[in-house]
């Protein structure tokens, strides 16, 4: 994974973010597809420990 371009925060930093963790995900979908998940039921499994871990880093979680 690249990082990124610059120190500090600047205009496209979250997208270059985004682009560099869109391939990730792509290649975790493979592999989820390929022990036999279903693509859409990976990525909304993805989505929802996505949004616990955010939760849990930015302590946002009412549970923690």
């Amino acid at each position: 994974m690249n990082g990124p371009k610059r120190e500090g925060k600047y205009l496209d930093r979250s997208l270059e973010c985004e682009a560099e963790m869109a391939a990730r995900v792509v290649d975790a979908l493979d592999d989820a597809e390929a022990a036999g998940w279903d693509r859409l039921e990976a990525a909304k499994a993805m989505l929802q420990a996505a949004h616990g871990v955010y939760m849990g880093e930015s302590g946002t979680d009412p549970n923690e």
